[in-house]
């Protein structure tokens, strides 16, 4: 399915992507504001559930009304063999028939192209340490997964305790969007992807 702001609503948008398309989108925020012209083709695959590695480049494209493909039907194996695995695992973009991977270079390309990137260095590396923040906290819980459910929830028990990881990660994207002060966003006067 590809994706227009004039259309419905992705499939994996619920409630908070309704209310962030209806306070953040204004008349400016939209590909002809961005400083060269949109790809010609971009397709993002990733399974068919909500996942914030995806999640932020879908929605940061959709916010910003650049039409892409949201390629849900995606089978590991065949993607594999396809070598658009750059690093073996998903999600991937697929920008006018060149691949890029890795949620930080996906989320950053796609705030440009959507017209939601900081121009200022500051802010976009606060945004860069944001993105980094989220990947720390899923690389933190995702060390649990493979544990058996009784030494699961004492790990994560652990894990969320005062001097616990993924209570410090937690705390650091809290210090970064107080330090932005009172105005709803993580960097910036603006939303970006750090707020995706």
């Amino acid at each position: 399915m590809i994706y227009r702001t004039t259309g419905p609503l992705p499939r994996s948008r619920g409630l908070l992507s309704i209310l962030l398309a209806a306070r953040f989108l204004s008349p400016s925020t939209s590909v002809a504001a961005m400083a060269s012209p949109p790809p010609a083709s971009i397709k993002v695959y990733y399974y068919d559930f909500a996942f914030w590695r995806a999640e932020c480049v879908r929605m940061g494209l959709f916010m910003g009304g650049v039409p892409f493909e949201d390629v849900r039907d995606v089978k590991p194996a065949e993607m594999k063999a396809s070598g658009k695995l750059t690093f073996g695992a998903l999600p991937i973009m697929d920008v006018d028939g060149k691949t890029l991977s890795q949620t930080q270079a996906m989320a950053v390309y796609a705030a440009k192209v959507a017209g939601i990137q900081p121009d200022d260095p500051w802010d976009a590396a606060k945004v860069d340490e944001c993105i980094s923040g989220c990947t720390d906290v899923t690389d933190t819980i995702a060390k649990t997964f493979r544990l058996s459910d009784e030494e699961k929830v004492k790990a994560r028990e652990e894990l969320c305790a005062e001097g616990g990881r993924l209570r410090m990660h937690l705390g650091g994207l809290e210090k970064i969007c107080s330090e932005n002060g009172d105005c709803g966003y993580a960097v910036g006067e603006s939303i970006s992807v750090a707020d995706l």
